[in-house]
């Protein structure tokens, strides 16, 4: 699968999904027992470059290795901040916070799907990787600005 191509795209999905489900099984505490914005910045920091690895890849096993890495570092970001969300508001408000917290991740996910059809449109479909890396590197940006403003 070149980046341009979207051969085999069951097999990236499951590289992907590998990578994912090993960290939540093997990882999935590190946000409980380390600072979430630790776990989250190391994890966006990951996430990008497996989306820059399959943005550049020259064939189809540096694509798969992508996924993977991408899968790796996708999998704790959410429980991460998670964890520090919660953080910042009284137990009696935790179930609203979540709720919120979670919402935003759906409005995300309805976003990201338009919005890399657009770039794929205008620029091909390696570009959308490209984004992809850029958006992890901002999540890290904020994540690193939330984590110098926490009290």
């Amino acid at each position: 699968m070149s980046p341009g191509g979207r051969d085999n795209a069951g097999l990236v999905m499951t590289a992907f999904g590998v990578g994912f489900i090993f960290m939540r099984v093997v990882f999935g505490t590190l946000p409980d027992r380390m600072s979430g914005y630790r776990v989250a910045l190391c994890s966006l920091v990951i996430e990008a470059l497996g989306q820059a690895v399959i943005w550049m890849a020259p064939n189809e096993l540096m694509a798969l290795a992508g996924a993977l890495v991408t899968g790796l570092g996708c999998a704790l970001v959410f429980p991460a901040l998670g964890v520090e969300a919660l953080k910042r508001v009284p137990p009696a408000n935790r179930g609203s916070a979540m709720g919120a917290f979670v919402a935003f991740l759906d409005i995300a996910y309805g976003i990201s799907g338009p919005v890399a059809g657009v770039i794929a449109g205008q620029f091909g479909y390696a570009a959308v990787y490209l984004f992809g890396a850029a958006c992890a590197l901002m999540g890290a940006a904020l994540v690193l600005t939330a984590r110098s403003s926490q009290p």
